[in-house]
């Protein structure tokens, strides 16, 4: 087996026999460009000495990877959305790094990675197998050399799979602060497997934490597919009440009734088409207070922790409605007995009650994320204030979704509110507003909002939303990155066939140079041709004349070094 420069000239490297009668070549590049290997038959050192048939030869090209130890970490961008990106642990070998994880088996085969913590303090790191199918990895603060162990930053086997995944939405991380992340296989295992980190930069309380609740005033159909617990343990055997099982896949709310009177409301669990199903939801509320309270003190003034086979009617839908209701004398009801009937007696509002906070926890017992309607009955119209909290913006994210970027934020209650503007940055510092959108000014329930960048940087952009108030006052979200490439543009060479030149149209402006390369059937570069910055529409001819006759393929690499566009075309 011998290696050879695509350009000519003498061998690179060679070898016969490395093992048994298998040949090895370890070669250090010195150039950048195609490699030829050459395998030959050996024939006992006579050329006529072949006396024919074939045999079936394995070829394998290993490049050892750069980020085998500490110091050659590979970045990671850090983006809204989980972005995988391809990594492989094959032909490392043992960094030796301390402290060592805390988890999984020894670190023998580990690579590593770097990340820099979004403002927020919020990440995800998820990782899925490829033809590595068991993976570990332990999160360091510090720099290569002198690391220290994350606490709580080991994991092994929580992502799909046997794949690991960290959760730091709890458990924030130093913002703007750069962490280091060792990533193995199980038992000495090697492959490939996709990484990626990523939350939005804005991260709002959860509503799984009762500072976190939503502000609600009237009926409407409520979204419980929450995915965690929160990150405050709300409830417990002080103030849990009825709800035996303290917090289980809930919601928090709060309400502040605005006129005296009585507050009634039916909770019904439905499916999609807002039929009822069969599904265990029960609930709590405490007040009232003169302000928000987290967590509540004391016992619920109504509790309902009705199982539903004990509610008369079972199993049919209505046995498993809950709420307030007339006709109702108890103020708390366990999960059976004679007088369980999953309602519990409504809410009377006194004039001292008035202006003042309660809080709700509603929680799926059954973990199915089923939504549920709440639908409130009033003895005074409109007697809660839908102003609790002025403005509660739940999300705001950016995704790619085909050219463009698209972002997007949630509202769940508005108060005097005007407008929103997005701005765009490349580098996290200097933003520039690309466009706004009109507020609801005062609503209560979920608006969604979105909007388009028709024109991304390509590579991270910044956004950020700018909530701007009738008054004036003004309030910024914590800034998103998002990464964006760009689709590979169709180079189209004409004329096709060409005797003498080829002329290609250039994609898009450009703020930097590109490089136009051809390559010839065997992967060898031909020609390269450099091309200035462009601006607008515009095109390049790149002459032919000493090119061979036959097939070629083009190549546009910007000075990013990312591939921009790709053609192919035949000289005559």
């Amino acid at each position: 087996m011998t290696l050879y420069n695509s350009s000519g000239g003498a061998s690179l490297a060679f070898n016969d026999d490395f093992c048994g009668l298998r040949s090895q070549i370890t070669w250090t590049a010195t150039f950048t460009g195609t490699v030829h290997v050459l395998v030959d038959r050996w024939t006992g050192g006579n050329a006529c000495a072949h006396t024919g048939g074939c045999a079936t030869v394995s070829i394998t090209c290993n490049v050892p990877i750069t980020n085998d130890d500490c110091s050659g970490a590979i970045d990671l961008p850090v983006t809204a959305s989980c972005v995988p990106e391809n990594f492989s642990n094959l032909l490392t070998t043992a960094s030796g790094t301390s402290p060592a994880p805390t988890c999984s088996s020894a670190p023998n085969t580990d690579v590593w990675f770097r990340f820099t913590i979004p403002a927020s303090g919020v990440v995800r790191i998820l990782s899925s197998s490829g033809s590595l199918s068991d993976g570990a990895m332990q999160l360091y603060s510090g720099t290569c050399g002198s690391l220290s162990l994350v606490t709580g930053g080991c994991d092994d086997d929580s992502g799909p799979g046997y794949m690991p995944y960290l959760d730091r939405r709890c458990a924030v991380l130093t913002p703007n602060t750069t962490y280091y992340l060792r990533y193995w296989g199980y038992g000495g295992a090697t492959g490939t497997f996709d990484l990626c980190v990523y939350w939005p930069g804005y991260f709002p309380e959860p509503v799984e934490d009762c500072t976190g609740g939503r502000t609600i005033c009237g009926s409407h159909s409520v979204s419980n597919a929450t995915d965690y617990t929160g990150c405050t343990v709300d409830l417990n055997g002080s103030n849990r009440g009825c709800l035996a099982s303290n917090e289980r896949q809930g919601t928090w709310f709060h309400f502040s009734p605005n006129n005296t009177g009585t507050m009634e409301f039916l909770l019904q669990p439905t499916n999609g088409a807002g039929s009822p199903v069969d599904m265990d939801y029960d609930f709590a509320i405490w007040g009232p207070t003169t302000s928000l309270s987290c967590p509540p003190s004391g016992s619920p003034i109504r509790c309902s922790w009705a199982y539903p086979p004990n509610v008369p009617g079972y199993p049919g839908n209505v046995a498993y409605r809950t709420g307030l209701a007339s006709g109702n004398d108890d103020l708390s009801e366990t999960d059976g007995g004679a007088f369980v009937n999953g309602f519990v007696q409504p809410i009377t509002v006194a004039a001292t009650d008035v202006g003042k906070v309660y809080a709700m926890y509603v929680d799926n017992f059954d973990i199915s994320g089923q939504t549920f309607d709440l639908t409130w009955t009033f003895s005074t119209p409109g007697m809660l204030d839908c102003t609790v909290l002025p403005v509660e913006l739940v999300d705001f994210e950016a995704k790619v979704v085909d050219e463009v970027i698209e972002l997007s934020w949630i509202t769940q209650t508005e108060s005097n509110s005007s407008h929103f503007t997005l701005e765009h940055s490349v580098d996290a510092t200097d933003f520039k507003p690309i466009g706004s959108l009109s507020a609801a000014g005062n609503s209560f329930g979920t608006i969604d909002y979105s909007f388009d960048d028709p024109d991304p940087n390509n590579g991270v952009n910044y956004y950020r939303l700018k909530q701007v108030d009738l008054d004036g006052t003004f309030t910024y979200t914590d800034i998103v990155p998002i990464e964006f490439k760009k689709s590979l543009a169709t180079l189209v060479p004409r004329p096709n066939p060409a005797s003498s030149s080829i002329q290609i149209d250039l994609p898009e402006s450009s703020a930097g140079s590109c490089m136009a390369t051809i390559y010839d059937t065997g992967g060898r570069i031909v020609r390269s041709v450099s091309i200035p910055a462009w601006i607008g529409p515009s095109f390049v001819n790149i002459p032919l004349n000493d090119l061979e006759v036959g097939s070629y393929m083009i190549q546009l690499i910007g000075n990013d070094q990312m591939l921009a566009g790709r053609g192919r075309f035949i000289k005559e």
